[in-house]
């Protein structure tokens, strides 16, 4: 799916659901996100910002009474906001194998308390899915209401994102799903996996399942283009860098990108003067990759059914192509 100024200027599925089948993916088949998930939880937190019943600076251990480090002066200061940029002085995916092996959440968060940190809240990014899907408890506690429900009634359901769930069930009965796959042979080629369960015990790390079409929809809102449901003010925080990252494993398919960022659930590159926000996702044999300049009105999303590299290079084509400097931009290029 791409979106340009507003609208969805081309959405189209190519392919097959399953190798071996006749049965061709459309814009409607249903993929899973994997970790681009993260973002659908932080704009979800951000609504709840615009409300009043969450803040970007309130100590996590406000919401959640579970939650705990292992230094507890650490534990009061940690904010809403560290979780989301994965700055909570946590070492690197602490805990994301109980995410894998399936534990709830309510078992996993506790646990947190016996891993020592590696850096004081806010000085260093650390990726984590378990302590990332924390939010999750954040704005259950506040609503009483479960997380996968606030996703349908404030995101799924007003962008008319028909195909999208957060279930393993949902995806599961869903009749135009793809399949994962993973290169097995070279006589084989890909063969088809079954659908598993793991991410959907941390929804907000890996565990959204949507289409292109939906895809398309919620770049919409990602650019600016649905106010009635999050102000572009809190869509200005959630993108507005929060700590450097001081590696190119993210932008080194980007030539005009020399500096990288993370906000809260989102990469930030800056592309030649050009902000770009962006994250991937990979779960269970899916490919997941989205990338959007807010200033611009200008995204992309690619759902994949295999591990690929295609993104790597369709998506920074797009950005320079469409770039007023752009060699390959052209006086019809809105068409």
């Amino acid at each position: 799916a791409i979106v340009k100024d507003g609208r969805i200027v081309y959405q189209k599925g190519f392919g097959v659901k399953e190798a071996g089948s006749a049965d061709v993916v459309d814009e409607h088949t249903v993929f899973r996100l994997g970790s681009v998930s993260k973002g659908f939880a932080s704009v979800l937190t951000g609504i709840y910002v615009d409300e009043g019943i969450v803040s970007w600076d309130s100590p996590v251990s406000d919401y959640v009474e579970g939650f705990r480090l292992n230094d507890p002066d650490q534990t009061s200061r940690v904010q809403v906001k560290h979780l989301l940029s994965h700055t909570s002085g946590l070492p690197r995916h602490a805990y994301t194998n109980l995410v894998e092996d399936g534990l709830s959440l309510d078992r996993i968060i506790p646990r947190l308390e016996r891993v020592p940190l590696i850096a004081r809240e806010g000085q260093q990014l650390s990726y984590q899915n378990a302590a990332y899907s924390a939010i999750e408890k954040v704005l259950e506690a506040q609503t009483d209401t479960e997380f996968n429900m606030l996703l349908e009634e404030k995101l799924f359901n007003p962008l008319g994102m028909d195909n999208s769930s957060s279930s393993y069930d949902e995806i599961r009965s869903s009749g135009n799903r793809a399949l994962p796959h993973v290169y097995y042979s070279q006589s084989r080629g890909r063969v088809p996996l079954s659908i598993s369960k793991k991410y959907y015990n941390a929804v907000s790390s890996g565990g959204i399942n949507a289409s292109a079409s939906d895809m398309g929809k919620w770049l919409l809102l990602l650019t600016g283009h649905n106010p009635d449901v999050i102000s572009r003010e809190r869509l200005n925080d959630i993108y507005d860098p929060v700590i450097t990252l001081n590696n190119r494993r993210y932008s080194r398919h980007w030539t005009g990108v020399n500096k990288s960022f993370y906000g809260m659930g989102w990469r930030v590159l800056d592309n030649n003067g050009q902000k770009i926000v962006y994250h991937g996702g990979y779960v269970n044999g899916y490919r997941s990759e989205i990338a959007f300049a807010p200033e611009d009105g200008l995204g992309i999303c690619i759902l994949i059914n295999t591990s690929s590299s295609y993104p790597l290079t369709v998506i920074p084509d797009v950005f320079n192509y469409f770039r007023p400097d752009s060699l390959y931009a052209t006086s019809d290029q809105n068409r």
